[in-house]
């Protein structure tokens, strides 16, 4: 990134942050792509994921002001992305057992079916681990990482935008694969010796 460019980004965020729709405007304009590629992956269709990027900006917008740039504006965007299409499957899962229910109840049959929901307890373990996986790999094997398991980069955009050889993009995110299942086995193991 030229030194232009980054005054040019700080100044639309200082003008973003003071709630100019514009300089947000042209910010994820440039993270469009990537946010609408994340929403099609989770959801499965293009025209949800569409109304997903919808709703995931208007939520960016309104929220702006806590965007604090100790991350990247992507990731930022990409977190409030896959929250929101989340929050749709949640939402359609929970709709469908509505429709499903009624539909046995009409029928006067009874059908008991195992719950797939994970406790809220399972769920904030998971991130609790996830987040100390992910914090016990370096800056740069993190970064690759996330550019490219999270948002979605392939290997040779990483090495092309980062200006790095695509070796050296494989080996990072191999490496952070690696160490991340490495904490995870060390941090299971004494859960498991707890008990």
């Amino acid at each position: 990134m030229t030194q232009n460019s980054v005054y040019c980004e700080m100044d639309l965020l200082r003008r973003a942050r003071g709630g100019d729709r514009e300089a947000f405007d042209v910010l994820v304009g440039r993270h469009s792509g990537r946010i609408l590629a994340t929403s099609r992956r989770i959801l499965g269709n293009t025209a949800d994921a569409e109304d997903n990027v919808q709703n995931a900006l208007v939520k960016a917008f309104v929220n702006f002001r806590q965007f604090r740039q100790t991350s990247l504006l992507s990731t930022w965007l990409t977190k409030i992305t896959i929250n929101e299409a989340l929050m749709k499957l949640r939402a359609s899962a929970a709709e469908k057992q509505r429709v499903t229910s009624a539909c046995d109840t009409n029928t006067g049959k009874s059908i008991d079916r195992p719950s797939k929901r994970i406790s809220p307890e399972a769920q904030c373990i998971s991130r609790e681990l996830a987040s100390k996986a992910m914090a016990s790999v370096s800056p740069t094997m993190r970064e690759a990482f996330v550019l490219y398991v999270v948002e979605g980069w392939t290997q040779k955009e990483l090495s092309v935008r980062k200006g790095i050889a695509l070796q050296t993009v494989k080996t990072r995110i191999f490496r952070a694969r690696r160490k991340m299942k490495e904490h995870l086995g060390v941090d299971l193991d004494c859960a498991a010796s707890v008990k």
